[in-house]
Protein backbone atom coordinates (compact mmCIF):
# COMPACT_ATOMS: atom_id res chain seq x y z
CA UNK A 1 0.00 0.00 0.00
CA UNK A 2 1.00 3.42 -1.11
CA UNK A 3 -0.10 6.10 1.15
CA UNK A 4 0.57 9.67 -0.08
CA UNK A 5 -0.74 13.13 1.24
CA UNK A 6 -0.45 11.79 5.22
CA UNK A 7 -3.82 10.63 7.40
CA UNK A 8 -6.30 13.04 7.94
CA UNK A 9 -9.84 12.34 9.92
CA UNK A 10 -12.95 12.16 8.11
CA UNK A 11 -15.29 13.47 10.09
CA UNK A 12 -17.22 14.60 7.03
CA UNK A 13 -17.39 11.68 4.89
CA UNK A 14 -20.80 11.00 3.58
CA UNK A 15 -20.31 7.23 5.38
CA UNK A 16 -20.69 9.32 8.88
CA UNK A 17 -24.23 10.46 7.99
CA UNK A 18 -24.83 6.66 7.01
CA UNK A 19 -23.56 5.41 10.06
CA UNK A 20 -26.38 5.31 12.94
CA UNK A 21 -24.63 4.48 15.86
CA UNK A 22 -25.63 4.57 19.28
CA UNK A 23 -24.21 7.64 20.96
CA UNK A 24 -22.45 6.48 23.99
CA UNK A 25 -20.19 5.35 21.67
CA UNK A 26 -17.17 6.65 20.06
CA UNK A 27 -16.45 7.21 16.46
CA UNK A 28 -13.08 6.71 15.01
CA UNK A 29 -12.33 7.71 11.07
CA UNK A 30 -9.34 7.79 9.18
CA UNK A 31 -9.09 8.14 5.05
CA UNK A 32 -6.37 7.81 2.87
CA UNK A 33 -5.40 7.97 -0.66
CA UNK A 34 -3.83 5.40 -3.42
CA UNK A 35 -4.78 2.35 -1.17
CA UNK A 36 -5.01 -0.82 -3.84
CA UNK A 37 -4.94 2.48 -6.56
CA UNK A 38 -8.25 3.66 -4.88
CA UNK A 39 -9.01 5.51 -1.16
CA UNK A 40 -9.31 3.82 1.75
CA UNK A 41 -11.99 4.81 4.50
CA UNK A 42 -12.23 3.05 7.56
CA UNK A 43 -14.94 3.53 9.93
CA UNK A 44 -14.79 2.02 13.67
CA UNK A 45 -17.54 1.87 16.88
CA UNK A 46 -15.25 1.93 20.00
CA UNK A 47 -15.29 2.02 23.62
CA UNK A 48 -12.00 4.11 23.76
CA UNK A 49 -10.05 6.24 21.07
CA UNK A 50 -6.92 4.56 22.03
CA UNK A 51 -8.70 1.68 21.25
CA UNK A 52 -10.03 3.15 17.83
CA UNK A 53 -6.27 3.79 17.09
CA UNK A 54 -4.93 0.20 17.71
CA UNK A 55 -7.64 -1.07 15.32
CA UNK A 56 -6.98 1.04 12.84
CA UNK A 57 -3.45 0.64 12.68
CA UNK A 58 -3.94 -3.39 12.76
CA UNK A 59 -6.21 -3.16 9.86
CA UNK A 60 -3.82 -0.76 7.53
CA UNK A 61 -1.02 -3.55 8.51
CA UNK A 62 -3.50 -6.30 7.36
CA UNK A 63 -4.05 -4.39 3.79
CA UNK A 64 -0.16 -3.92 3.48
CA UNK A 65 0.38 -7.63 4.25
CA UNK A 66 -2.30 -8.91 1.57
CA UNK A 67 -1.24 -6.39 -0.71
CA UNK A 68 2.40 -7.75 -0.73
CA UNK A 69 0.88 -11.59 -1.32
CA UNK A 70 -1.77 -10.21 -4.47
CA UNK A 71 -0.79 -7.16 -6.10
CA UNK A 72 -0.77 -7.35 -9.88
CA UNK A 73 1.51 -4.12 -10.40
CA UNK A 74 4.40 -5.36 -8.26
CA UNK A 75 6.88 -8.26 -10.07
CA UNK A 76 8.00 -9.08 -6.53
CA UNK A 77 4.44 -9.88 -5.00
CA UNK A 78 3.75 -13.22 -4.47
CA UNK A 79 1.32 -13.50 -7.22
CA UNK A 80 3.65 -11.85 -9.31
CA UNK A 81 6.36 -14.32 -8.43
CA UNK A 82 3.93 -17.51 -8.69
CA UNK A 83 2.96 -16.33 -12.37
CA UNK A 84 6.97 -16.35 -12.77
CA UNK A 85 7.21 -19.94 -11.96
CA UNK A 86 6.76 -23.24 -14.59
CA UNK A 87 4.27 -25.79 -14.80
CA UNK A 88 4.81 -26.98 -11.67
CA UNK A 89 3.71 -27.34 -7.91
CA UNK A 90 4.62 -24.33 -6.43
CA UNK A 91 4.80 -23.51 -2.29
CA UNK A 92 1.88 -20.54 -2.01
CA UNK A 93 0.74 -18.88 1.38
CA UNK A 94 -2.60 -20.07 2.66
CA UNK A 95 -4.42 -16.52 1.50
CA UNK A 96 -2.85 -16.94 -2.24
CA UNK A 97 -4.14 -20.65 -2.48
CA UNK A 98 -7.45 -19.57 -0.93
CA UNK A 99 -8.29 -16.86 -3.19
CA UNK A 100 -7.23 -19.00 -6.24
CA UNK A 101 -9.05 -22.18 -5.30
CA UNK A 102 -11.88 -19.12 -4.86
CA UNK A 103 -11.45 -17.96 -7.82
CA UNK A 104 -11.56 -21.19 -10.00
CA UNK A 105 -14.28 -21.92 -8.21
CA UNK A 106 -16.46 -19.06 -9.19
CA UNK A 107 -15.26 -19.34 -12.86
CA UNK A 108 -16.69 -22.33 -13.23
CA UNK A 109 -19.90 -21.28 -11.44
CA UNK A 110 -20.45 -18.60 -13.69
CA UNK A 111 -19.40 -20.00 -17.13
CA UNK A 112 -16.33 -17.68 -17.55
CA UNK A 113 -18.23 -14.39 -16.61
CA UNK A 114 -15.81 -14.18 -13.95
CA UNK A 115 -12.29 -14.93 -15.10
CA UNK A 116 -9.18 -13.77 -13.90
CA UNK A 117 -7.32 -14.14 -16.86
CA UNK A 118 -9.05 -11.77 -19.00
CA UNK A 119 -6.62 -9.17 -18.93
CA UNK A 120 -5.46 -11.18 -22.01
CA UNK A 121 -8.24 -10.00 -24.09
CA UNK A 122 -7.89 -5.83 -22.60
CA UNK A 123 -4.59 -6.33 -24.26
CA UNK A 124 -6.19 -7.36 -27.51
CA UNK A 125 -8.63 -4.30 -27.25
CA UNK A 126 -6.05 -2.02 -26.21
CA UNK A 127 -3.49 -2.84 -29.04
CA UNK A 128 -6.55 -2.59 -31.51
CA UNK A 129 -7.44 0.99 -29.88
CA UNK A 130 -3.72 1.88 -30.67
CA UNK A 131 -3.99 1.02 -33.48
CA UNK A 132 -7.05 2.27 -34.47
CA UNK A 133 -9.11 -0.93 -35.28
CA UNK A 134 -10.68 -3.56 -33.26
CA UNK A 135 -9.26 -7.05 -33.00
CA UNK A 136 -9.73 -9.41 -35.44
CA UNK A 137 -12.17 -11.76 -34.86
CA UNK A 138 -9.64 -14.88 -35.18
CA UNK A 139 -7.39 -13.39 -32.49
CA UNK A 140 -10.32 -12.88 -30.07
CA UNK A 141 -12.12 -16.67 -30.72
CA UNK A 142 -8.48 -17.79 -29.95
CA UNK A 143 -7.92 -16.21 -26.60
CA UNK A 144 -11.56 -16.94 -25.68
CA UNK A 145 -10.48 -21.01 -26.32
CA UNK A 146 -7.75 -20.81 -23.95
CA UNK A 147 -9.89 -19.17 -21.26
CA UNK A 148 -12.09 -21.59 -21.59
CA UNK A 149 -9.98 -24.14 -19.92
CA UNK A 150 -9.25 -24.25 -16.08
CA UNK A 151 -6.46 -21.79 -14.94
CA UNK A 152 -4.73 -23.56 -12.09
CA UNK A 153 -4.38 -26.37 -9.94
CA UNK A 154 -4.38 -25.67 -5.79
CA UNK A 155 -3.77 -28.35 -2.98
CA UNK A 156 -4.61 -26.16 -0.03
CA UNK A 157 -3.74 -29.14 1.98
CA UNK A 158 -0.19 -28.85 0.59
CA UNK A 159 -0.34 -25.00 0.12
CA UNK A 160 1.26 -25.94 -3.83
CA UNK A 161 -0.27 -24.42 -6.62
CA UNK A 162 0.39 -25.22 -10.46
CA UNK A 163 -0.16 -22.94 -13.20
CA UNK A 164 -1.91 -24.64 -16.43
CA UNK A 165 -2.02 -21.03 -18.66
CA UNK A 166 0.45 -18.77 -19.88
CA UNK A 167 -2.43 -16.15 -20.17
CA UNK A 168 -1.68 -12.81 -17.75
CA UNK A 169 -3.48 -13.54 -14.42
CA UNK A 170 -4.81 -10.55 -11.78
CA UNK A 171 -7.03 -11.38 -9.13
CA UNK A 172 -8.23 -7.82 -8.65
CA UNK A 173 -11.68 -8.69 -9.25
CA UNK A 174 -11.83 -10.68 -6.18
CA UNK A 175 -8.38 -9.87 -3.61
CA UNK A 176 -10.08 -6.35 -3.24
CA UNK A 177 -12.64 -7.53 -1.37
CA UNK A 178 -10.87 -10.58 0.22
CA UNK A 179 -8.42 -7.52 1.57
CA UNK A 180 -11.47 -5.59 2.77
CA UNK A 181 -13.11 -8.67 4.45
CA UNK A 182 -9.78 -9.21 6.02
CA UNK A 183 -8.87 -5.53 7.30
CA UNK A 184 -12.70 -5.54 8.60
CA UNK A 185 -12.41 -8.94 10.84
CA UNK A 186 -8.69 -7.89 11.91
CA UNK A 187 -10.06 -4.42 13.38
CA UNK A 188 -12.94 -5.95 14.95
CA UNK A 189 -10.78 -8.43 16.90
CA UNK A 190 -9.00 -5.71 18.55
CA UNK A 191 -10.14 -4.58 22.09
CA UNK A 192 -12.71 -2.22 22.69
CA UNK A 193 -13.97 -2.40 19.04
CA UNK A 194 -18.06 -3.02 18.87
CA UNK A 195 -18.47 -2.37 14.76
CA UNK A 196 -15.97 -1.93 11.92
CA UNK A 197 -16.84 -0.36 8.33
CA UNK A 198 -14.11 -0.63 5.50
CA UNK A 199 -14.78 1.23 2.28
CA UNK A 200 -12.18 1.16 -0.30
CA UNK A 201 -12.79 2.31 -3.66
CA UNK A 202 -16.65 2.46 -3.04
CA UNK A 203 -16.37 -1.45 -2.48
CA UNK A 204 -17.88 -1.55 1.50
CA UNK A 205 -17.97 -4.57 4.20
CA UNK A 206 -19.86 -3.63 7.42
CA UNK A 207 -19.65 -6.35 10.44
CA UNK A 208 -21.06 -5.60 14.40
CA UNK A 209 -23.17 -3.26 15.72
CA UNK A 210 -26.38 -1.88 14.05
CA UNK A 211 -27.27 -2.56 10.50
CA UNK A 212 -25.71 0.68 8.82
CA UNK A 213 -27.37 2.49 5.26
CA UNK A 214 -25.08 2.64 2.43
CA UNK A 215 -25.63 4.50 -1.15
CA UNK A 216 -25.46 3.48 -4.46
CA UNK A 217 -24.39 5.78 -6.87
CA UNK A 218 -26.47 6.67 -10.31
CA UNK A 219 -24.52 5.61 -13.16
CA UNK A 220 -26.02 8.51 -15.17
CA UNK A 221 -25.37 11.40 -12.69
CA UNK A 222 -22.61 13.70 -13.83
CA UNK A 223 -21.39 15.08 -10.19
CA UNK A 224 -20.33 12.84 -7.30
CA UNK A 225 -22.39 14.74 -4.79
CA UNK A 226 -25.99 13.81 -7.09
CA UNK A 227 -28.44 12.15 -5.27
CA UNK A 228 -27.98 8.11 -5.03
CA UNK A 229 -29.95 5.74 -7.39
CA UNK A 230 -30.52 3.54 -4.09
CA UNK A 231 -29.52 3.57 -0.08
CA UNK A 232 -29.46 0.05 1.21
CA UNK A 233 -29.10 -1.45 4.39
CA UNK A 234 -26.15 -3.38 5.40
CA UNK A 235 -25.88 -5.55 8.27
CA UNK A 236 -22.62 -7.55 8.61
CA UNK A 237 -22.24 -7.89 5.20
CA UNK A 238 -20.81 -6.43 2.03
CA UNK A 239 -21.35 -4.12 -0.77
CA UNK A 240 -19.55 -3.60 -4.39
CA UNK A 241 -20.60 -1.97 -7.34
CA UNK A 242 -18.91 -2.09 -10.93
CA UNK A 243 -20.00 -0.28 -14.50
CA UNK A 244 -18.00 0.01 -17.54
CA UNK A 245 -20.07 3.09 -18.88
CA UNK A 246 -17.41 5.72 -18.18
CA UNK A 247 -14.33 3.59 -19.07
CA UNK A 248 -13.07 1.95 -21.84
CA UNK A 249 -11.30 2.52 -25.79
CA UNK A 250 -11.89 4.53 -28.65
CA UNK A 251 -11.75 3.24 -31.93
CA UNK A 252 -12.07 5.21 -34.97
CA UNK A 253 -15.51 6.94 -33.78
CA UNK A 254 -16.58 4.30 -31.55
CA UNK A 255 -16.36 3.81 -27.60
CA UNK A 256 -16.35 0.49 -26.53
CA UNK A 257 -16.78 -0.42 -22.89
CA UNK A 258 -13.69 -1.92 -20.82
CA UNK A 259 -15.93 -4.37 -19.36
CA UNK A 260 -14.82 -7.63 -22.00
CA UNK A 261 -17.11 -10.61 -21.51
CA UNK A 262 -14.76 -13.44 -21.17
CA UNK A 263 -17.15 -16.05 -22.78
CA UNK A 264 -16.87 -14.10 -26.27
CA UNK A 265 -14.05 -11.68 -26.43
CA UNK A 266 -16.25 -8.29 -26.82
CA UNK A 267 -16.74 -5.84 -25.24
CA UNK A 268 -20.04 -6.21 -22.85
CA UNK A 269 -21.89 -2.99 -23.44
CA UNK A 270 -25.71 -3.76 -22.12
CA UNK A 271 -25.08 -2.91 -17.98
CA UNK A 272 -24.61 0.44 -17.39
CA UNK A 273 -24.07 -0.60 -12.95
CA UNK A 274 -23.95 -3.61 -11.58
CA UNK A 275 -24.41 -3.61 -7.51
CA UNK A 276 -24.10 -6.56 -5.17
CA UNK A 277 -25.23 -7.35 -1.21
CA UNK A 278 -23.40 -10.59 0.20
CA UNK A 279 -22.63 -11.99 2.98
CA UNK A 280 -18.89 -10.76 2.51
CA UNK A 281 -17.10 -8.17 0.77
CA UNK A 282 -15.24 -10.77 -1.55
CA UNK A 283 -18.37 -12.25 -2.80
CA UNK A 284 -20.29 -9.30 -3.91
CA UNK A 285 -16.99 -7.97 -5.56
CA UNK A 286 -16.78 -11.01 -7.62
CA UNK A 287 -20.52 -11.10 -8.43
CA UNK A 288 -20.44 -7.42 -9.48
CA UNK A 289 -17.65 -8.33 -11.84
CA UNK A 290 -19.54 -11.02 -13.52
CA UNK A 291 -22.96 -9.49 -13.59
CA UNK A 292 -21.49 -6.74 -15.43
CA UNK A 293 -21.13 -9.57 -18.30
CA UNK A 294 -24.20 -11.18 -17.93
CA UNK A 295 -27.64 -10.82 -19.31
CA UNK A 296 -29.94 -9.57 -16.62
CA UNK A 297 -31.78 -12.43 -16.59
CA UNK A 298 -28.52 -14.69 -16.16
CA UNK A 299 -27.56 -12.33 -12.96
CA UNK A 300 -30.87 -12.43 -11.46
CA UNK A 301 -31.33 -16.36 -11.74
CA UNK A 302 -27.93 -17.02 -10.15
CA UNK A 303 -28.58 -14.07 -7.54
CA UNK A 304 -31.40 -15.51 -6.37
CA UNK A 305 -29.86 -18.88 -6.29
CA UNK A 306 -27.00 -17.75 -3.68
CA UNK A 307 -28.04 -17.19 0.21
CA UNK A 308 -28.10 -14.06 1.20
CA UNK A 309 -27.19 -12.06 -2.38
CA UNK A 310 -28.83 -8.89 -3.44
CA UNK A 311 -28.24 -7.25 -6.87
CA UNK A 312 -29.25 -4.24 -8.85
CA UNK A 313 -28.90 -4.17 -12.22
CA UNK A 314 -29.05 -0.71 -14.53
CA UNK A 315 -28.71 -1.31 -18.46
CA UNK A 316 -27.37 1.62 -20.48
CA UNK A 317 -31.06 2.10 -21.64
CA UNK A 318 -31.89 2.85 -18.37
CA UNK A 319 -33.75 -0.52 -17.55
CA UNK A 320 -33.76 -1.26 -13.54
CA UNK A 321 -33.50 -4.88 -12.34
CA UNK A 322 -33.67 -6.15 -8.86
CA UNK A 323 -34.28 -9.62 -7.15
CA UNK A 324 -36.49 -9.89 -3.73
CA UNK A 325 -33.75 -9.88 -1.61
CA UNK A 326 -31.76 -6.27 -2.79
CA UNK A 327 -35.13 -5.08 -2.57
CA UNK A 328 -36.17 -6.56 0.91
CA UNK A 329 -33.27 -4.33 2.14
CA UNK A 330 -33.65 -1.36 -0.04
CA UNK A 331 -34.79 1.82 1.92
Amino acid sequence: MTVEGGRTAAPNSPVWGLWRRPSPDIKHGAHYERVLGTSLEIQLTVDTRKAGQAAEAAALEEIDRLEDIFSAYRANSELGLWQQSQDERTPVSPELATVLQSAEDWRRRTENAFHPAVEALTHLWRSGAERGEEPSSDALANVVRELSTPLWDVDKTRRTARRRTRLPVTLNAIAKGYIIDAACQTALRQPGVRAVLVNIGGDIRHIGGKPILAAVADPFAPQDNAPPLATVRLGDQGLATSGGYRRGFQIGERWRSHLLDPRTGYPAEDIASASVIAGSAEMADILTTAFSVMRPDESLRLADNLPGVGVLLVTCERQIYSNSYWKKHSQ
